[in-house]
């Protein structure tokens, strides 16, 4: 572990350093005339962004890997759950590296007397950490990002400990936005210096933390629900698609949208990143006005998901020619965008949490708009989204599925190309429910996958501390998350 934080330490370093030559950074911040070995903290949070991005959005993850486990999307080349340790490692790097990066832009802007660019970047090291957690499961965090003091084979903390800090961690951005100053400048390419809107997207986010403990920890649940709704000008929530925090891309190379760039996607001649069935049916079982977006039809006219299943490889439906490819919105499109998270999620969580009495509101209300934001920022016309909300397994107040089926089902569609997300709901609630498992493993398992294989690099590099008694299956099953309290899966 010694080799490979002190490479991490010295990657994020380098990048700090050397800003002016990333090639993903974008014109108007790849200048630094003032210092040739200290980059301002603008930028500092402008590489994070970059680094998690590129990994929490990049094909590899979004689609070969959480796409298929949250029966989203596939890839038809692979026809089946990938899995190499190579890219596996990459994937443990960078998270940890865009973690650190984070930590060292909030520490630059606490020089700085910039609190807003502090919190934002204490914000963004919590997403990092809540996506990484919520694939990995036990991590090291406590002592993760302590070079500084000597820690050089950090322990691994339980789940549940590494929850309890990024509570703490939010609540220190969102106090810390309460009262902030400084501008936010031109490495900010989620929200382009708003604070508000970054203070907005940090209260959303402890509502996510809040909903994903909910089913094992209700008591910390509701407290921060709670909290946040209760002091809605210390501590607002994105209520509109305007708040949205969405990546966009200039769209000239080399800084195009990262599945556009993928030319597996951004070209139909030959794209093998396709639609997956799990989302194809629960759009087509509703006659969603979403499907046309999110799907182009396959070559006879018809929507259709690629399915896992013992028999995948054999199944005639699941051939290029049959299977849907990805709408242009998401794919299609050089300046598109890397979706963080959405206004429609926020609903969701709203309509959950009243709905469950976590705390008083109005359930139905809260669900109506998760689903009128989820179908306005994908073009849905007024006159549409009426009568979709009309129907009998749509409406809230119908006794078609139980209120809490609609709200996961109606989460979970707003949440394509969020895929670690998506995927995470779906153990948390088994909504939608998904029993087909990848050929290769279908006579084991009777659900997708319930976690990633740790870094193959870190049973070596720090073995004192690597949890060796976490159970894991086939690579991708054993002990669940700790927040996912289904039973009778496996």
């Amino acid at each position: 572990m010694k080799k490979i934080y002190k490479a991490k330490y010295l990657i994020a370093l380098c990048a700090i350093m050397a800003l002016t030559s990333c090639k993903k950074s974008f014109d108007e911040i790849n200048q630094n005339p003032n210092s040739p070995t200290t980059a301002p903290a603008t930028n500092i949070l402008a590489r994070g962004l970059i680094t998690t991005g590129n990994t929490l959005f990049g094909t590899r993850l979004d689609i070969y890997y959480a796409g298929s486990y949250s029966g989203m999307l596939a890839s038809i080349a692979t026809g089946d759950y990938e899995y190499r340790v190579d890219i596996n490692n990459d994937m443990w790097n960078n998270l940890f590296t865009g973690m650190s990066v984070f930590v060292d832009a909030g520490e630059k802007a606490s020089k700085d007397g910039n609190t807003n660019l502090q919190a934002a970047a204490l914000t963004m090291k919590v997403y990092a950490a809540q996506k990484a957690t919520d694939m990995f499961g036990d991590m090291p965090y406590a002592q993760a990002f302590k070079l500084n003091d000597e820690i050089l084979y950090p322990k691994y903390d339980k789940q549940k400990d590494v929850y309890t800090a990024m509570f703490a961690e939010l609540k220190t951005a969102a106090d810390l936005f309460k009262t902030g100053k400084g501008a936010l400048g031109a490495g900010d390419f989620l929200f382009k210096g708003d604070a508000k809107k970054w203070q907005k997207f940090c209260n959303s986010l402890r509502l996510r933390l809040a909903i994903r403990v909910s089913n094992i920890d209700a008591t910390t649940a509701t407290n921060v629900i709670r909290e946040v709704l209760t002091n809605p000008t210390d501590y607002p929530i994105m209520t509109s698609n305007d708040d949205n925090a969405y990546f966009y891309y200039p769209g000239v190379a080399p800084d195009e949208e990262l599945w556009f760039e993928d030319s597996g996607v951004g070209n139909r001649a030959y794209g093998s990143f396709r639609m997956g069935d799990v989302l194809i049916s629960a759009l087509k079982a509703n006659g969603d006005p979403r499907l046309p977006v999110y799907a182009v039809p396959n070559k006879f006219g018809v929507y259709n998901g690629y399915k896992f299943s013992s028999t995948q490889r054999q199944d005639p439906l699941n051939t290029s020619d049959n299977v849907s490819q990805i709408g242009d919105r998401f794919a299609n499109d050089s300046k598109g965008f890397s979706p963080y998270m959405n206004c429609a999620e926020v609903y969701f969580i709203l309509a959950e949490a009243y709905k469950r009495n976590l705390v008083t509101g109005d359930a139905a209300a809260a669900y109506t708009a998760g689903v009128t934001n989820s179908l306005k920022e994908n073009g849905v016309s007024d006159e549409d989204i009426a009568t979709f909300l009309a129907k009998p397994a749509v409406n809230f107040n119908t006794a078609t599925s139980t209120q809490l089926q609609k709200i996961g089902t109606q989460k979970y569609i707003s949440l394509f190309k969020q895929s670690v997300e998506a995927w995470s709901e779906a153990r948390r609630t088994d909504i939608p429910l998904m029993t087909g498992v990848s050929q290769n493993y279908a006579a084991s398992h009777n659900r997708p996958p319930f976690r990633m294989s740790y870094a193959d690099q870190e049973r070596t590099l720090n073995p004192d501390n690597f949890p060796f008694n976490v159970k894991v299956v086939d690579i991708f099953w054993g002990d669940q998350m700790w927040w996912d309290t289904r039973t009778g899966v496996n």
